[in-house]
């Protein structure tokens, strides 16, 4: 074989190797990819090989298993003007990665802001009596409260669970001990 040929064919080659690496990409298992064209969510992608325009489109790896969020502390006031503390777990997933690339926040922190403010407006609907006696079954309904607030960034809450309720001993709880 001429040297000329050879020269050509392993540039013909290289070529096509490099174009091949820049449109082919790897979404692993447990993830969803979001090709991207333009600055603009076109596609999901499941695990396995997908196809990308180069210098048009990239792809966003998104997780799609679930994702703890622990501990998380809430400062919050009962409805008799208590301060308690909960310290809660939360597991949560993605549930449509179109909607999560398209969030203009990033989705951990909305889940985090949505179960605190579910938190504080649960605290603030019981008495201290009512929150310590009735713990879990006022934790239980976290999920059902932040659930509208975190669909809209493509987010499913998958279990809320209290470690800790802490109660500081304040002149409100002096006040209502006596």
């Amino acid at each position: 074989m001429e040297p000329t040929v050879f020269l050509a064919v392993a540039g013909v080659v290289a070529a096509a190797s490099v174009v091949g690496i820049a449109v082919v990409r790897i979404v692993p298992a447990g993830h969803r990819g979001v090709v991207i064209r333009i600055g603009r969510p076109a596609r999901t992608r499941p695990p396995g090989l997908v196809a990308i325009v180069p210098l048009v489109e990239r792809l966003q790896l998104l997780p799609c298993n679930p994702a703890p969020i622990d501990p998380l502390s809430v400062s919050a006031v009962t409805q008799d003007g208590v301060e308690v503390r909960l310290v809660v777990c939360v597991l949560w997933s993605v549930a449509d990665p179109m909607t999560a690339v398209r969030a203009s926040t990033d989705v951990a922190t909305a889940t985090v802001g949505a179960v605190e403010r579910a938190l504080h407006h649960l605290a603030a609907a019981v008495d201290l009596a009512t929150l310590l006696r009735d713990r879990e079954s006022v934790v239980s309904q976290v999920p059902a409260v932040a659930r509208p607030v975190v669909a809209r960034f493509g987010v499913d809450l998958v279990d809320v669970d209290l470690l800790d309720a802490e109660v500081r001993l304040g002149p409100q709880l002096l006040r209502l001990l006596s």
